[in-house]
């Protein structure tokens, strides 16, 4: 605690100008309250949005040439939005995804207000580590106190297992990246922010966020580890997978479920009539083979966006997927719902927006090793949790996550690469 009311002591002594003081306040909390204030993410994302054009005349940065690629791929994946509905009949679905889709566009003057400030990251890791025993609290009440299942938060577990996986390596870079500069209380204070995360993480019971949670920690010992401990690196992560696998009943009934369920929908030729395609896993991948056949027939422009449901009618009626898949309205996979919603051109933009900063990321890697870790680690899980869950680029706050970490990151490794450079 001593640790904490320092880093709020120093907001206010130690930044004068009070908009950069509220930009780095909003930015601490963004990352601390997210599953257990309804809200929290999406209305901090619209302030910043709002101190960005406002104070925008005041304003006028001279971009590099990275910063404006990476704001016209946003331009671009909007358009395709336009495109799509209108090309489709501009319907109530499109008006009710115009608010997400808005912010592919407003992490604009959001980018450019961040990139004012150097220190955003600084703030954003500090209130991820505030927010790794907020989670667990609000884990705790869901299991414990209220009697849930899973740990729910004021969402559901399949946001909050994938937001708990990314508290706990953004905490893990703060550490790592701090660590000479932490005192012995602050170290300590980090290091029981992650485990709160992954326990955290434990009890969500969400399996997306168990898959995230492997591919991540497998990526950062690479980043982390020097070459002559990577191995042994390796080795602990997965002594410590499988410790975890062994010990919780709850991460071991879900990846067991979920293996037995993949298997069995493979070995089933018949997906129309089987069983195989009934289960959770299954079903999912019933909903991605759909979604591969209105991509076949719908190439260029998608479905539109939130036509989904009603265009695997279609399919159900001539008996080519199972009927079940008409309860979804999206085929829960960010780059199938981008694909059969705006087609190719939607797909291709996608793609840009998460792995162009990757790009950048990796070409820079050798000479600004610790600002290019940051963003490759959000890339890469939120790049996980895509291929089960399509919320990241259709709900406001996954949407923010997304938008607000690319933003704070990749302006922080440009502007301190080209300080280096110059």
């Amino acid at each position: 605690m001593t640790s904490i009311n320092n880093w709020l002591q120093k907001l206010y002594v130690a930044y004068p100008d009070k908009t950069e003081r509220i930009v780095y306040l909003l930015i601490f909390l963004f990352p601390t309250a997210g599953m257990s204030v309804r809200h929290w993410l999406t209305n901090i994302f619209n302030i910043l949005v709002l101190i960005g054009l406002f104070t925008l005349r005041k304003y006028q940065p001279s971009l590099h040439k990275e910063e404006k690629i990476f704001l016209w791929i946003c331009v671009a994946y909007f358009a395709t939005f336009l495109i799509s509905a209108f090309t489709n009949s501009w319907e109530q679905a499109q008006t009710y995804y115009l608010g997400t889709e808005l912010r592919f566009i407003l992490v604009i003057p959001l980018y450019l207000l961040v990139r004012r400030y150097p220190d955003c990251s600084i703030w954003f890791l500090r209130g991820a580590v505030v927010g790794g025993f907020i989670l667990l609290g609000q884990a705790y009440f869901d299991v414990y106190i209220m009697g849930y299942s899973t740990a729910q938060g004021i969402y559901s577990k399949n946001i909050m297992g994938p937001f708990a996986v990314l508290v706990t390596f953004w905490c893990i870079y703060y550490f790592w990246d701090n660590l000479k500069k932490l005192k012995l209380s602050s170290r300590f204070l980090v290091i029981f922010a992650i485990i709160a995360a992954l326990m955290t993480v434990t009890l969500s019971g969400s399996r997306g966020s168990y898959v995230g949670l492997i591919v991540t920690a497998f990526f950062s010992i690479m980043f982390f580890s020097k070459p002559r401990w990577m191995a042994a690196s390796l080795l602990i992560t997965i002594m410590t997978v499988f410790l975890f696998y062994q010990n919780s009943n709850t991460v071991k009934k879900g990846v067991d479920k979920a293996i037995f369920e993949v298997q069995q929908y493979i070995n089933t030729e018949d997906h129309i009539n089987s069983e195989s395609s009934r289960s959770s896993a299954g079903i999912r991948l019933e909903m991605f083979r759909t979604g591969f056949l209105i991509i076949k027939d719908n190439p260029m422009t998608g479905i539109g966006p939130g036509n989904y449901n009603r265009a695997i009618k279609k399919y159900i009626n001539e008996k080519k997927v199972y009927g079940a898949v008409g309860f979804y309205t999206n085929p829960h996979n960010t780059f199938i719902e981008v694909a059969t919603a705006k087609g190719i051109i939607g797909l291709i933009t996608v793609l840009l927006l998460f792995y162009y900063p990757v790009y950048i990321y990796i070409r820079d890697y050798k000479t600004y090793k610790s600002t290019a870790i940051l963003g490759l680690i959000h890339i890469i899980a939120i790049s996980t949790f895509s291929l089960t869950d399509h919320s990241i680029i259709v709900k406001n706050n996954y949407a923010s996550i997304l938008l607000l970490g690319i933003a704070i990151f990749l302006s922080n490794h440009i502007q301190n690469h080209r300080k280096t450079s110059s």
